[in-house]
């Protein structure tokens, strides 16, 4: 006798995206930050071309989606802006290797005193970051401007990195205010899928097969 062919449910668990979700943020409420003080960028009238650095932790392991970033213009603000923001790994508690960076110009920031609208630099890279490691954001900026990334309103005690010649060299860590920001990322999360049903037909031949047997 013939066992009638039964197809059975055939399911596998395939990664999906989820929505952006806020890996590290030291912002405040409604994405608020100090709007009366920041840590200098660029020209800061001692000679120096300023480059700051903070770290974050990742709270789970996804790609990046974006950073939104506190930065306001202290002078030549009529003037186009020139920045630089970069994603880095760590080296030794300080800011290491780039991962991915952005770069900024024509843009004008609000002045230094104002609740101005945070500045988005938009991953096309997506690295992978995971709470197991430390990671630092950088902001440079041309010499022919001084602006400010805004301090944190969180009593974020995160350690934060100076730089005197643009980012070349670093000192870390300062002891300073960590400055204002927020990461995104992307997080894959597992999502039943059903590859191929076919329940009604698995159960039918199970019936089938077991009449047959009764008959039998």
């Amino acid at each position: 006798m013939k066992m009638p062919f039964s197809i059975l449910l055939i399911a596998v668990a395939l990664p999906s995206l989820a929505p952006g979700s806020v890996i590290f943020s030291n912002l405040g409420p409604g994405q608020s930050y100090d709007i009366t003080q920041g840590n200098p960028l660029g020209n800061d009238f001692l000679g120096d071309v300023a480059a700051q650095g903070d770290t974050f932790t990742p709270t789970a392991t996804a790609a990046l989606a974006f950073m939104d970033l506190a930065l306001s213009c202290v002078a030549n603000c009529g003037s186009p802006q020139s920045f630089d923001v970069e994603l880095r790994a760590d080296s030794f508690d300080a800011p290491g290797a780039v991962i991915e960076s952005f770069s900024f110009t024509g843009i004008p920031l609000g002045t230094l005193g104002n609740d101005n609208p945070l500045i988005t630099a938009t991953s096309i890279l997506h690295p992978t970051l995971t709470p197991a490691n430390q990671y630092w954001v950088t902001v440079s900026a041309s010499n022919n401007f001084f602006i400010a990334w805004n301090h944190n309103v969180t009593g974020d005690p995160s350690d934060q990195a100076v730089s005197s010649d643009g980012g070349s060299t670093w000192f870390s860590p300062s002891g300073m205010t960590p400055s204002a920001y927020e990461v995104e990322g992307i997080i894959s999360t597992p999502e039943p899928s059903t590859l191929l049903l076919f329940c009604s037909a698995s159960l039918l031949g199970l019936f089938v097969y077991r009449g047959a047997y009764q008959k039998a």
